[in-house]
């Protein structure tokens, strides 16, 4: 931390995080006991499973969808690596979903629940301090090899070296051992208790020691890619395109998990460095389905004769996923942006509704938390149960936090002159001032300057209206697009001074919230810490997060965090959408029912070809005619 303070906010958070405050341990021993359980199925955090044990399929797949046929999607810039795993390189769209596994599945239709894939059943420790998985027998790795306890174990070890990513280290930092039972049962111990834990244990990918021991892992395997899942790599241009073949010989296309998805024959990956080139691309029938990021493309380009002739199909799926938080981030590691109120002004410059109405065609709806369009978010002003979190780290947070709620930034102005004469304010109380029309510190000299680094020029168009904002209270601003690998080294290594931001956030949040704010990932090259949160309070909240015994104290150390991080402006917020705009050919078929909770790419893999939509489709095409086939 930035001052002498840190060792006595640093007890008082590890008291809050390890929850030896009397009202934690009171609620600990129940919350861990209810979910311990005897050998099952699957496991939910907070209630029970939806789909009993020897379910048939999800409710959002299709068990007679046809399998066979080719769909090509479109990646955004270029990929070098086909080790997903590693910090080092980007990995193609979908490898690591496509071609790798986890133990259990993480279901679509619930908060946070599990059912077995390579595990077949999960036994959870009455003292909730480990987890047991027993293996499916029949599981095997695409060269034919038996998946095995020694494959897990050896796959935690690798994610948890050097080798991998620092967010397996983040992520998993509460495992503090896996061993093998026998050849198919492994039991991971936990470092302190956690809710999540268990849950989380599940989701390491498995790979086989077979093929990566023995070898430099970051170095030895960017051209080679070994899992247990229904895709291999077939063929492949670097950073071009990238072919998945569907395995013939998939060892689980009859778990419930499984049945009804992963239908398509072929995934073609095609690369692209436009948006813009990509929704021609789909024009064309170079790609089949696209996901529109764009509020300008989906109002003003995704139409014309191929969609009115039923050619292509322009659709919203609705979900209820957990928005999280976009925007502008600034990166407070640098002193420029260290001052609160500095932040708070910059972000009173951005004018959401001048942008919605006017570049966005009323679209979106301003964000207006860290956890948007859930209960998560943090409304009015903090309950009972969020004071007993925040009054003992009442000198470290805001006074805001307990004053004010948590609603849109500058929500109460008339007008955007309202809101810039607020912000010359707390510009003047944080020590600047303009002269000659530029931003100055008094006391430095010190020019307000600073680029907003992005990867694509289609957010030009957005920031600049905000850049123009910032010049008429005198800073200087500007912006740098780069292409995607000098972006991604740039992001890894926090080298940037404001970027565009989106913190993705579940249902349940939980162990992922260490590497989006906690101080110890701050200085971690390669964390999701892109704001260079390091703050005890926040520490404290996000550990109160993780160690939380039930869904109702996850909700309270959830809204306490999202006031702090709302009331330190470390963002100037975006906004969000609750549906997934998408656009594909009208050969491909999808289940009726939507997932509650799931990424367009995600339920992509639930949708198929369709072959006498496929045959239609081209004999329309053919002959210039309307194609109108029954849903």
């Amino acid at each position: 931390m930035r001052t002498g303070a840190y060792l006595a906010v640093a007890r008082t958070a590890r008291r809050l995080a390890l929850g030896v405050t009397l009202g934690m341990a009171l609620l600990l021993a129940p919350g861990l006991c209810a979910l311990a359980q005897a050998a099952s199925h699957g496991a939910a955090l907070g209630g029970g499973l939806k789909y009993p044990r020897g379910f048939a399929h999800y409710s959002h797949a299709n068990p007679a969808a046809p399998k066979g046929g080719r769909i090509a999607l479109p990646g955004f810039g270029k990929y070098d690596t086909l080790n997903p795993f590693t910090l080092k390189g980007r990995p193609p769209l979908l490898l690591q979903r496509l071609v790798f596994e986890t133990l259990m599945d993480t279901s679509a239709d619930e908060p946070f629940s599990v059912y077995g894939l390579l595990a077949e059943s999960i036994e959870i420790a009455p003292d909730g301090m480990a987890v047991t998985f027993r293996l499916n027998p029949k599981a095997r790795f695409a060269d034919g090899k038996p998946v095995t306890a020694a494959d897990v174990v050896f796959s935690f070890q690798v994610l948890r070296s050097e080798a991998a990513s620092p967010f397996y280290r983040y992520y998993y930092n509460d495992i503090s051992s896996v061993k093998a039972l026998d050849r198919l049962t492994v039991r991971l111990g936990f470092a302190r208790r956690n809710r999540e834990l268990p849950l989380i244990a599940g989701q390491i990918p498995v790979l086989p020691r077979h093929y990566y021991q023995g070898k430099d892992f970051g170095r030895d395997f960017v051209l080679n890619a070994m899992g247990s899942g229904p895709y291999r790599v077939g063929s492949y241009d670097i950073g071009k395109n990238i072919i998945y073949q569907r395995r013939k010989d998939f060892w689980g296309r009859d778990l419930g998990v499984n049945r009804g998805r992963y239908n398509f024959g072929q995934v073609v990956v095609k690369y692209f460095r436009d948006q813009f080139v990509m929704l021609e691309a789909l024009k064309a029938g170079e790609i089949d389905f696209m996901a529109i990021n764009s509020s300008k493309q989906w109002a003003r380009d995704v139409g014309g004769k191929k969609w009115e002739k039923g050619y292509l199909v322009k659709e919203k799926l609705k979900h209820q996923n957990n928005a999280g938080m976009q925007g502008f981030a600034f990166n407070v590691r640098l002193p420029i942006f260290q001052n609160r109120d500095l932040r708070h002004a910059l972000a009173l410059a951005f004018d959401f509704e001048w942008s919605n109405r006017t570049l966005f065609h009323g679209q979106y709806t301003a964000n207006d938390s860290y956890f948007a369009n859930s209960e998560l978010a943090a409304r009015g002003l903090p309950s009972p149960a969020e004071l007993a979190l925040l009054n003992p780290l009442k000198q470290h947070v805001a006074p805001e936090v307990f004053t004010k709620p948590v609603e849109q930034v500058g929500k109460g102005y008339r007008n955007i002159r309202q809101r810039l004469r607020a912000a010359k304010r707390l510009l003047a109380k944080a020590g600047w001032e303009v002269r000659h029309g530029v931003l100055v510190h008094a006391a430095t000299g010190r020019k307000m300057r600073f680029t907003v680094t992005l990867v694509s020029p289609a957010f030009e168009r957005i920031v600049e209206p905000y850049l123009n904002k910032l010049r008429r209270l005198g800073v200087q601003a500007d912006i740098k697009v780069v292409d995607d690998a000098v972006y991604e080294k740039l992001v890894k290594s926090h080298k940037y001074e404001m970027i565009v931001a989106n913190f993705g956030q579940s249902q349940s949040p939980g162990n992922e919230q260490r590497d989006y704010w906690h101080s110890s990932s701050a200085a971690q090259e390669g964390s999701r810490n892109l704001i260079g949160v390091s703050n005890p309070a926040v520490d404290a909240l996000v550990e109160a997060i993780i160690k939380a015994p039930g869904r109702e104290a996850l909700v309270t150390a959830t809204r306490a965090l999202d006031r702090v991080l709302w009331h330190e402006y470390y963002v100037v917020p975006h906004w969000y959408i609750a549906a997934h705009r998408v656009a594909y050919w009208n050969k491909l078929g999808r289940p009726s029912q939507l997932p509650l909770y799931y990424g367009p790419l995600r339920h992509l893999m639930d949708w198929w070809v369709d072959p006498a939509k496929a045959r239609g489709l081209d004999a329309a095409r053919n002959g210039g005619r309307p194609f109108r086939p029954a849903r």
